[in-house]
């Protein structure tokens, strides 16, 4: 182990206008301008022996073709080894539907902003490994109540507002870049905006780089059922996002920043620093999905069409949801014919913080059974990292159903949880003893 260092890259991957936006069944418009530009902003280190290179892209997931594609031109083009990237989405419900699952019918430029973004995703991961410079890093953790709220039991239901956050400086002083952890989803904003913004997360990363410079990842938790507590949100109708605005945005944004900047500020600085990472395969069963036939889906499809022809919004958002949930579970069925989704968890330790990456949209209890069982002096739980698997439940939350526990949002069987926590932790373990 050597001495540490660092560098930080940024690239812009705001989508062109007409492009439909991801996250809310209900809007059936593309989208009409840009409130603020969307970015991948990448941070890599080096101890001499070994690299971690993380990512954090203002997207509502990313895919496990993009990570692919990503992770395979970064190795190309500088040599960072595909297992050593970490690649998540901040979970903007104002950005590209690049899942292709939204009720807009009629759109331009998706397929072409989808092929050009690995490229652009890939070079802010090349930028920070040419900028690579002698560093010395801090970490810590503190806390924002107040904002959050557990959409499934709003009055009992747990929560995480742990801000947990890293920061990399030059030898001379400057931030290099750093890193934010908080578990909320990214719907300030509800589907009634149809402007492309990176929601609270983005007022996140502006107040830290205003504030300490660099750049920021922000890098969102396990928060399949926690929502922004806003004003204006009500506890009968948490689900409703319509409330949310571009200041109620801002405002979290800059709670958050600012305590990840208090947390900066007071934490020890490290020169030589252990870095190591490690990733494990996880297979998952696939619930049963139904079958449907290909004239059933043209005929509601047609519905769809018409019910939108003749102006009849509500009716038509029930039927459009039901096209997309049928034509999606016989995607699945064509992707998983076996009945079982392979995808992966990984852990990325720098010093005595180790960050848990875990795919898709964890709920709140298995981030914090794993923080509570890890051994690392701090542990991130960062979800939606790697792959988009949907909602990762807990048991006890398919016993009560729900919309996280629904097709076509879940896919997965019960019994993830366990398979979850326990490979998260035993990749703790290892990354530990490396």
């Amino acid at each position: 182990m050597g001495e540490l260092e660092a560098g930080a890259g940024r690239a812009c991957i705001t989508p062109p206008l007409g492009v439909p936006l991801g996250g809310y069944a209900a809007r059936i418009e593309t989208s009409r301008g840009v409130h603020d530009d969307l970015y991948s902003r990448a941070l890599v280190l080096y101890d001499g022996d070994n690299y971690a290179a993380l990512v954090s892209t203002e997207l509502l997931y990313v895919t496990r073709k993009l990570v692919e594609s990503v992770r395979k031109l970064v190795e190309e083009e500088v040599g960072i080894p595909r297992d050593s990237i970490l690649i998540s989405a901040v979970h903007t419900h104002s950005g590209p539907s690049i899942l292709g699952f939204h009720l807009v019918e009629e759109y331009r430029f998706l397929d072409d902003y989808i092929s050009l973004l690995p490229g652009l995703v890939a070079s802010s991961l090349i930028e920070a490994c040419r900028e690579l410079r002698k560093a010395e890093v801090r970490w810590g953790k503190g806390r924002v109540d107040g904002w959050t709220i557990n959409r499934r039991k709003p009055l009992e239901g747990p929560l995480d507002n742990e801000v947990i956050a890293l920061s990399v400086n030059a030898r001379e002083g400057r931030c290099i870049g750093s890193l934010v952890n908080f578990t909320c989803h990214a719907v300030v904003l509800g589907h009634n905006n149809l402007l492309v913004s990176a929601d609270y997360p983005g007022y996140v990363s502006r107040t830290v780089e205003k504030l300490l410079g660099g750049e920021c990842l922000f890098m969102n938790g396990a928060c399949g059922d926690v929502n922004p507590m806003t004003p204006g949100t009500r506890i009968e109708r948490v689900y409703d996002r319509s409330v949310g605005t571009f200041k109620d945005a801002e405002m979290m944004g800059v709670a958050i920043g600012c305590e990840a900047v208090k947390v900066l500020c007071s934490a020890s600085s490290r020169l030589d620093v252990k870095v190591a990472t490690a990733k494990k395969c996880l297979e998952l069963r696939v619930r049963r999905l139904p079958e449907f036939s290909e004239e059933e889906i043209e005929e509601i499809k047609v519905r769809y069409r018409d019910l939108l022809r003749r102006g009849k919004a509500d009716e038509a958002l029930k039927v459009g949801w039901r096209l997309r949930t049928m034509e999606f579970t016989r995607r699945l069925r064509e992707e998983f014919p076996g009945g079982i989704v392979k995808t992966e968890i990984q852990a990325i330790r720098v010093g005595g913080l180790v960050i848990v990456a875990l795919p898709g949209e964890p709920m709140v209890e298995i981030g914090l059974a794993i923080k509570s069982s890890s051994k690392a002096d701090v542990t991130a739980v960062v979800g939606y990292s790697n792959d988009a698997l949907g909602y990762l439940p807990t048991n006890r939350a398919f016993d009560e159903g729900g919309y996280e526990v629904s097709l076509p949002v879940c896919i997965v069987d019960r019994g993830a949880e366990e398979k979850i926590v326990s490979t998260a932790l035993s990749l703790v373990d290892e990354v530990l003893s490396a």
